[in-house]
């Protein structure tokens, strides 16, 4: 009776890890709220994130972290995050949250009808019309990026730039993320931000990333 009463003892004493973080949004660079997140241990861990953050307890193992925002009983958002716990510890892993993307083929309801006389032509003419549709689509981009760099940033993205102009232009990623005191998710998400808009650079240096100001 006193060894089984020890090892109940020992046992509600044994502790996993701690996975935790926050949920981000990858429009607004904020915390999302109603996220449901979860985590397939066994059994399958879930819980709704009702502030943007999420907490679980897991033994070692390897671990799928997902999580998904609704709207109107549709999923918008979600994102995923593959975590191999290897000791007890905490682990922090932030999600940035990014829009559901379905498969669409680009010319997928395109039919060509071709009469019987011009098949011939029928290779060339598609081509043509390939070329276009493709001299379209490039003109559109550019134009839409012009228009993103014309645009003010944000309060955020204005103080990267900032540092980064009081830095002669160039630093690293690392320097740059102790100087703003952000997540390193965070600050990914902004730089890619400013590369979108034509702001910024990033280069791999050895282990690191080099940030410069266009």
């Amino acid at each position: 009776m006193r060894v089984l009463l020890f090892l109940l003892l020992c046992s509600g004493t044994v502790q996993g890890a701690e996975i935790f973080g926050s949920i981000y949004s990858w429009e607004t660079f904020e915390p999302v709220e109603n996220v449901v997140v979860e985590i397939n241990t066994t059994p399958e861990q879930m819980l709704v994130s009702r502030d943007g953050s999420y907490s679980f307890t897991v033994p070692e193992g390897s671990y799928l972290l997902r999580a998904k925002y609704y709207e109107k009983n549709l999923l918008r958002l979600e994102a995923q995050e593959r975590v191999d716990v290897l000791a007890n510890g905490s682990y922090r892993i932030d999600l940035i949250l990014f829009p559901v993307l379905e498969e669409e083929l680009l010319f997928e309801d395109i039919e060509l009808l071709v009469p019987e006389e011009q098949k011939e032509r029928g290779t060339s003419t598609y081509l043509l019309f390939l070329a276009l549709i493709m001299l379209l689509s490039a003109a559109a981009y550019l134009l839409h990026r012009r228009r993103a760099q014309e645009e003010p940033l944000p309060e955020d993205l204005s103080r990267v730039v900032e540092i980064l102009k009081r830095e002669g232009g160039r630093m690293k990623q690392s320097d740059l993320r102790r100087r703003l005191g952000c997540s390193e998710a965070k600050l990914s998400l902004m730089l890619a931000e400013l590369e979108h808009r034509g702001r910024v650079r990033r280069f791999k240096k050895g282990r690191g990333k080099i940030v410069i100001l266009k």
